[in-house]
């Protein structure tokens, strides 16, 4: 599982509740990457049948996406 966190509230958050000792489940990752083009990204690669290192490359990646 991917966690996609672009805010740095919603890095807060997570870090904070994790701070509190809860746990992100094996195997999650928290992602910073863009919400949207990251989100869609992370889908569209996960629908292939990537890995987990995958899918958090290509939702990172759409940083570089260059919008006209």
């Amino acid at each position: 599982m991917a966690v996609l966190t672009d805010l740095g509230s919603a890095v807060l958050t997570v870090k904070a509740l994790l701070a509190e000792g809860d746990e992100l489940p094996e195997p999650t990752r928290l992602v910073d990457a863009p919400f949207v083009e990251g989100a869609v990204a992370a889908v569209v690669t996960a629908s292939t049948g990537a890995d987990l290192a995958a899918v958090e490359a290509a939702a990172v990646e759409a940083y570089t996406y260059r919008k006209v």
